[in-house]
């Protein structure tokens, strides 16, 4: 079955499990076609994807505890703790002590970190413009509207809302043992500015 009729027989059942299907195409399409520059960064850095990922965590929430890192990355404690450690090592994050509770460690990205991340995030952009230069310029604009309100919307959508129906269904089926824990609060950082590659 291709993936246009894939994406169409999921959304007969469930319109966002369709349109997640749809989602995961496109970032198929796109590193197929275009990963060498973000692959080449993490590979520099020496980064896998969960230290990547654990990065854009601390870099959007905040500084976190190891056992909030796991949650959200689905890694027992033990295996974060030495994922906290390398990214440590290498300069990317820091640990401070935890003002409520001394017995407990704070990681906070670092400058080093930030930096790494915002690179990585303009080399994505730079990849998905590239992807997308191949489709209609009237497909380019509708698509860029759509998704911008899409974005708008996740953006000041609450970080921890109520389990819904498919959410409970991709926990059971994908990560069982494994409950998700919302990311601890945290004062926010101030927002990346990302020069337009225009």
């Amino acid at each position: 079955m291709s993936p246009r009729a894939r994406a169409a027989a999921a959304a007969v059942s469930s319109p966002l499990t369709g349109v997640g299907d749809l989602v995961g195409t496109l970032m198929g399409l796109v590193h197929r076609r275009s990963a060498g520059g973000t692959l080449a960064l993490m590979n520099e850095a020496g980064l896998t994807m969960a230290q990547m990922v654990a990065l854009y965590v601390l870099d959007h929430a905040g500084a976190q505890s190891v056992t909030a890192i796991a949650s959200f990355l689905n890694l027992s404690p033990a295996a974060t703790s030495h994922l906290v450690d390398r990214l440590v090592t290498s300069g990317f994050v820091g640990r401070t002590e935890d003002q409520a509770d001394r017995r407990q460690k704070r990681i906070a990205i670092t400058t080093q970190g930030r930096a790494l991340a915002a690179r990585v995030h303009e080399e994505r952009a730079r990849e998905f413009a590239s992807a997308l230069a191949l489709v209609a310029p009237e497909l380019q604009r509708q698509f860029a509207g759509v998704l911008g309100r899409v974005v708008e919307a996740l953006r000041t959508a609450p970080e921890a809302a109520p389990a819904d129906p498919l959410t409970r269904q991709w926990t059971r089926g994908h990560a069982p043992g494994h409950a998700h824990m919302k990311l601890e609060s945290a004062a926010p950082t101030p927002k990346r500015q990302v020069k337009s590659k225009g």
